[in-house]
């Protein structure tokens, strides 16, 4: 890995790569589908009560978590990294910020459904859903970090094989 001035704040003390709250909020964000369906297993009585919250029927719920399923092979791969890394990691990790790209997109066409079924009435959780998808947007477009620290983890074969 060759790191260059400021790469310190990417690297943990025990020389691991950290993971950007960027990339974090981003993956929440296209896992929602997944985190409302853990929270809801924890429901004893009626698991399906808090997705009826979230989600007016099945199709919605399976096409969030069709959504997600871009991110969820991101967070595979962050869970590889460690000191000894499977070799799979740092290519992936090239097809990453474009499989990021894509769950954005989906997210878009879903949200934009979502908001044309329901028109005339304002829902409060889907403004600010849409206004996370936004903040998404800008974090992928311009965050120096997300890109860096993608930068860093794809060169860690090259540091590995020289």
């Amino acid at each position: 890995m060759q790191l260059q001035l400021g790469d310190e704040r990417y690297i943990t003390a025990d020389g691991q790569l950290r993971t950007p709250l960027a990339l974090m909020f981003v993956l929440a964000l296209f896992l929602r589908g997944y985190l409302a369906w853990i929270i809801s297993l924890t429901f004893s009585e009626d698991r399906s009560r808090l997705l009826q919250f979230f989600y007016s029927n099945t199709e919605q719920f399976v096409l969030t978590l069709s959504v997600g399923l871009p991110a969820l092979a991101v967070v595979v791969m962050l869970t590889q990294i460690k000191a000894d890394m499977p070799a799979w990691v740092p290519r992936f990790a090239r097809i990453a910020p474009v499989l990021l790209w894509l769950s954005w997109l989906a997210d878009g066409v879903l949200l934009f459904s979502l908001v044309a079924a329901n028109w005339p009435h304002f829902a409060f959780v889907k403004a600010l859903i849409i206004f996370a998808w936004l903040i998404a947007f800008w974090l992928l477009l311009y965050s120096r970090h997300l890109k860096r620290f993608f930068e860093l983890l794809a060169s860690e074969k090259a540091s590995d094989e020289g």
